[in-house]
């Protein structure tokens, strides 16, 4: 065995100083050092602690300095350069020529502001610093064997992770390693400064936990503790640490959670978290050291003086992470939003839905409402069982400064209230939704003008007044009785007055129910209006001058023979007859449907609700302008706001989409036998009622009548269904399909079943005197059952030739 020279290894430790130091600190006992220290006392200054402080103080400075090289040393390697392949494949090459090295230097260039690099990272060009968290057994065979390794290693595990939620769990679990804790809590400082609060969503984690969570979890369950209550509290207020042996013996503690836990917290240690700029952002606290029952110590406290400035930074670097990237994630959706509205801008509802559902993503929230000055009320206000714990709501300005509309949002998703950033966003999410706004809102204004012009034009082509000749030959007919005309009858014949003879009809129905008299109607001005209302119906099949006298002569039979006058007033009686009058006004053959499929003036300048029936009560007011035609002129203001006002909903209640969204509730009234007149929603109903039951009035009359009308109806809507097939390239429906004409009993059946019986049976409960009309459906039902049976038998008999004729083609 060979004999070891001292003196050549004494000669070698001074050759190499480096590594003596760093033996002397990894295996230099504090014994030897206190004999190194009493034999050079010489060395100690004046004042100094006792030698074993020294050691410590002296131990504790290296290892800081170490610490604090090894973190740079690793921030360093962790700073993101742009990545090119081919910069990556030919990087091993030993000398690279001068047109390499232009290109590496260009690759591994950073740009010149952090958003870009937040860009790149975001979207996935580099990958976030990771550093792999070391097993928890890992960490405690290390603390036994290594205590600077394993501080280092602590350091390391936290200082690059960027995701908040798994930064929380790796610092959990290392305080609960580092000092023997049962469990940690750790609780971030949220919201403005004046309303402070912390919260933990990781609460109770041991350093028995393995699975690192993903940020998934941001919108668990959490635990939040007001601002300077309590023991975390109170350390997050005044920034002290507290070490307490026994918990129970503090006023500060709360047991609440130990009793739903049914744990038993003994001693407790509370240290507060800062950032660079010593402000408090978080609170981390130690439970129930082990072995149960002993308090923590100072060294405890002073190991984690020395950890939880790493553990700030980390917070503080994810925290800024995670605000950048929401704002970066904010400003992508404010690009697609501004793709959205600018992309469509024709149909201010389809604007105004796309706001909704971009505002609803952008801001997570659960509801959204945008509401322009047109809107009368609120959606918000019809939410029924929709509970509002906070609102966001902003105005919407035009690029004229004025304001258009408000836009309001309902309750964040995570059940935190709007912050600044929120109405940060919000307003500028806006701007942009207010230029959509705008830019549709005018786009309209266009289409409307262009509309109007193209309706004023097609008027001028089809509207007339009367001559002088005329009204002066209609005032001095005579009327005949209304006996004579049989206008009081339910079974009154559509077809049995010519066009002359109708304008009389109508002259005797004014005359006869007393409206000329009571509103001092002049009669040369009536027969004017009169002339000049027909005039202005079109010649199509079915919705013209006649239609609209059997409709008024429906009403005057309901208003007299069914005794409706006792719950009409006058003025409502004026109105209704009015309104069967000109209901159809302009009528074109085609109905709403057709209007909106074909994007015509109609429907560009009305909408596509009602577009038909807005038409005609715009018809009606133009004539009643016109010179020598306002038979209310004599009316008081009040009457003809309300008798104006009465029209409109007259006209517009023979829109049978308003019918089925208002009838469920008539029948209902109905059927209570509760009828109380007084109140106007309940005359409105019955009004609008009338007028529908008196537009369907030719399915009550005598089978050869109501046949007759009903072959009318068909004729002009095979028209319309041509005219889809032709010009607007489509299928039409059976109803409208000429090809299809052999169902029409069926469809009829169904007309009669789905709509015309229940509203009059409905009637006929309420007035007994209606029950002749529903007598009179139920026949006309049996007719067309019959001719459904036929038409099924003979579908039959040809469904059977067809499958003969196939089977012999088969075989």
């Amino acid at each position: 065995m060979a004999t070891i020279d001292f003196s050549e290894v004494e000669a070698f430790l001074d050759r190499h100083p480096d590594l003596f130091e760093d033996y002397l600190l990894r295996k230099g006992k504090r014994e030897s050092v206190s004999k190194w220290l009493k034999a050079h006392k010489g060395v100690r200054q004046a004042g100094a602690g006792p030698p074993d402080a020294r050691v410590d103080a002296t131990l504790r400075r290296s290892c800081q300095k170490e610490l604090r090289r090894s973190f740079a040393r690793s921030r360093a390697m962790t700073c993101h350069h742009t990545y090119d392949e081919l910069v990556f494949l030919r990087a091993a090459e030993r000398a690279p020529s001068p047109g390499r090295r232009a290109l590496l230097r260009k690759a591994s260039s950073l740009p010149p502001t952090p958003a870009h690099l937040l860009s790149a990272l975001l979207e996935s060009r580099v990958s976030a610093p990771q550093h792999a968290s070391a097993a928890s057994h890992h960490k405690r065979s290390l603390k036994e064997a290594d205590e600077r390794g394993f501080f280092l290693e602590l350091v390391k595990d936290i200082s690059n992770e960027l995701d908040l939620t798994s930064l929380s769990y790796k610092i959990l679990i290392n305080l609960c390693i580092m000092v023997d804790a049962d469990r940690c809590s750790l609780f971030l400082v949220e919201g403005p400064p004046h309303k402070k609060r912390l919260v933990s969503k990781l609460f109770d984690v041991h350093s028995g936990t393995t699975v690192v969570p993903s940020s998934s979890m941001e919108n668990s369950n959490e635990v939040q503790v007001p601002w300077g209550k309590g023991i975390i509290g109170y350390v997050a207020e005044h920034g002290e640490t507290i070490n307490m042996p026994d918990a129970y013996e503090d006023h500060r503690f709360n047991d609440e959670i130990d009793k739903l836990a049914g744990y038993k917290t003994k001693s407790i240690l509370c240290m507060p978290i800062q950032n660079c700029d010593g402000e408090i952002i978080g609170v981390a606290q130690a439970i129930n050291k082990n072995p149960s029952g002993v308090p923590f110590t100072e060294d405890d406290e002073k190991v984690l003086q020395m950890y939880l400035p790493f553990c700030g930074i980390s917070i503080s670097n994810a925290k800024l992470f995670a605000a950048s990237r929401k704002e970066y994630d904010r400003s992508r959706a404010l690009l697609k939003v501004v793709n959205d509205l600018f992309e469509e801008q024709t149909e201010l509802e389809k604007v105004v839905r796309k706001i909704m559902q971009r505002a609803l993503t952008l801001l997570q929230c659960e509801r959204c409402s945008v509401l322009l000055l047109e809107d009368i009320e609120s959606p918000a206000d019809q939410m029924s069982g929709f509970h509002i714990r906070s609102v966001l709501c902003v105005p919407i300005w035009n690029s004229n400064h004025q304001i258009i509309g408000v836009a309001q949002i309902l309750n964040r998703l995570d059940r935190k209230t709007f912050d600044d950033a929120d109405q940060r966003l919000f307003e500028a999410f806006v701007i942009f939704c207010g230029l959509g706004i705008n830019n549709t809102i005018m786009y309209n204004e266009v289409k409307k003008s262009w509309a109007k012009q193209s309706v004023a034009l097609d008027l001028l082509s089809y509207h007339a007044t009367c001559s002088k000749v005329e009204v002066d030959r209609l005032k001095a007919a005579k009327l005949p009785t209304v006996s004579e005309l049989g206008i009081a009858h339910f079974s009154f014949n559509d077809f049995s007055l010519d066009s002359d003879g109708m304008i009389t009809a109508s002259l005797r129905m004014f005359m006869e129910l007393g409206i000329v008299q009571k509103f001092k109607v002049d009669y040369e001005v009536l027969c004017r209006w009169l002339l000049t209302v027909r005039k202005n119906y079109r010649a199509v099949p079915y919705h013209n001058w006649r239609h609209a006298f059997n409709v008024a002569q429906c009403m005057f039979a309901m208003i007299t023979t069914a005794g409706f006058r006792e719950i009409l007033t006058d003025i409502e009686i004026l109105a209704l007859m009015v309104g069967c009058l000109c209901h159809d006004l302009d009528h074109r053959g085609t109905n709403n449907a057709f209007q909106a499929k074909s994007g015509s003036a109609l429907a560009q300048l009305y909408g596509t609700s009602a577009t038909l029936e807005h038409h005609h009560f715009n018809h009606a007011v133009m004539i009643l302008q016109s010179e020598g035609h306002n038979i209310f002129a004599n009316l008081s203001s009040k009457d003809y706001s309300d008798l104006m006002q009465l029209l409109k909903q007259a006209i517009l209640s023979t829109d049978l989409m308003l019918y089925f969204e208002s009838r469920s509730k008539f029948f209902e009234y109905v059927m209570s036998g509760e009828h109380n007149w007084c109140l106007e929603k309940h005359r409105q109903m019955l009004r609008s009622m009338l007028m529908t039951a008196c537009d369907l009035g030719a399915v009550t009359k005598p089978w050869e009548i109501s046949k007759q009308v009903a072959e009318l109806v068909t004729s002009e809507f095979f028209e319309q269904g041509d005219r889809e097939r032709a010009e607007l390239k489509l299928t039409p429906a059976a109803i409208f399909d000429r090809n299809r004409k052999d169902e029409l009993p069926g469809l009829q059946l169904e007309w009669i079943d789905g709509i015309c019986k229940p509203l009059f049976e409905a009637l006929a409960e309420l007035n007994g005197r209606i029950q002749p009309l529903v007598n009179g459906i139920n026949a006309n039902r049996t007719k067309w059952e019959e001719l459904y049976t036929m038409y099924r038998q003979s579908r039959g008999v040809a469904d059977a030739a067809d499958h003969t004729l196939k089977s012999e083609v088969i075989n």
